[in-house]
């Protein structure tokens, strides 16, 4: 009986650790895990990645044009005579280019005492068929404000131009011109070199250009 009694108060003794009072006189039995857990801090993990950025340097090439001339020759004027100088033009020469080039008088010191009688702003067009003739157009009033001397310079620097081209020995214009005598030569006629030569100073060579033709040079 006395060993009953002994284990019954063991019994209510450990009873408390499991359980708490409450109101009223009630016990409620408490969960460690679940106590614990409501009190347990959060914790975050963050992951960073770091990225470097390679930079790379690429050398530049440098490239080397080769750029052939041909060289032209054309004719200005000088103390009512004309002369020629040789102008190294982008091969293969076009028709626009040398007139552009007649409508400027040659710079340097080629061009001391050479002038141009063809205007900077007249539209003429040069043609060719294919067959050595060349057909020049010149404007309506190409001839306004040019003595009758110029008149007859003018027409001589495109003549003389012209059939010195390569491939050109005739050239045939589309209005009335005047010839070295001051006759009025009728529009689609043929011209050539010979002329207008006695107006070239007798100085000047008429034969090959002195220099080789094509040349090819760096840009």
């Amino acid at each position: 009986m006395r060993a009953r009694v002994i284990t019954l108060g063991l019994l209510f003794a450990i009873i408390p650790v499991a359980c708490g009072v409450v109101d009223e006189g009630k016990v409620e039995r408490i969960d460690p895990p679940f106590g614990l857990d409501d009190t347990l801090p959060s914790s975050t993990f963050i992951e960073t990645t770091t990225t470097q950025q390679a930079t790379t340097t690429i050398p530049l090439e440098t490239t080397t044009i080769q750029l052939q001339t041909e060289p032209v020759r054309l004719y200005f004027v000088a103390s009512g005579q004309l002369t020629y100088v040789l102008q190294d033009m982008a091969a293969p020469v076009a028709f626009p280019q040398i007139i552009a080039a007649l409508q400027q008088a040659p710079v340097g010191d080629v061009g001391i005492g050479l002038r141009t009688i063809v205007p900077n702003d007249a539209d003429i067009r040069v043609d060719t068929d294919g067959t050595g003739v060349a057909y020049i157009t010149l404007p309506e009033n190409f001839f306004e404000g040019l003595l009758p001397s110029d008149q007859r310079l003018v027409i001589a620097q495109l003549v003389l131009t012209i059939t010195r081209t390569s491939g050109i020995g005739q050239v045939v214009f589309n209005v009335d011109v005047p010839l070295t005598t001051g006759q009025v030569f009728p529009a689609g006629q043929r011209l050539t070199f010979s002329d207008y030569e006695s107006y070239t100073d007798p100085n000047t060579p008429v034969g090959p250009d002195p220099t080789p033709a094509p040349t090819t040079t760096g840009g």
